[in-house]
């Protein structure tokens, strides 16, 4: 099992998620984040180095897919697809293992838990 992260454009989004569904991935999470990072370029002028305001901040979308090991390419795959603008900012998406997983309504645990 794994868990397939996702930051986006969040002009991107209804994309994404009709990407994902046409491959059968119905079930995923999304929220709005606020990325914060060198993408305006690097200045401290008027300012402490390192020191940002508000508005250097970029609305992005994280999507986070959990799924077994076999799916990946093909997830991945769509998102890349739907995502992609070729220009600077489009994203990354972030692959980690999941060592267990334990649905609350009934206990089911690992494999089980994702269905």
């Amino acid at each position: 099992m794994i868990k397939i992260e996702a930051v986006i454009r969040s002009t991107k989004f209804h994309l994404v998620q009709h990407a994902l569904a046409d491959i059968g991935i119905l079930t995923f999470s999304a929220y709005d984040i606020k990325l914060a990072g060198l993408h305006r370029g690097h200045s401290t002028v008027g300012g402490r180095p390192g020191s940002f305001k508000a508005s250097d901040l970029i609305a992005k979308t994280n999507v986070v897919v959990l799924c077994h090991d076999r799916e990946k390419e093909g997830i991945i795959k769509a998102i890349v697809d739907a995502a992609k603008t070729g220009q600077k900012g489009d994203g990354l998406i972030s692959v980690y293992p999941i060592g267990s997983l334990t649905k609350i309504r009934n206990g089911a645990t690992d494999e089980q838990a994702l269905r």
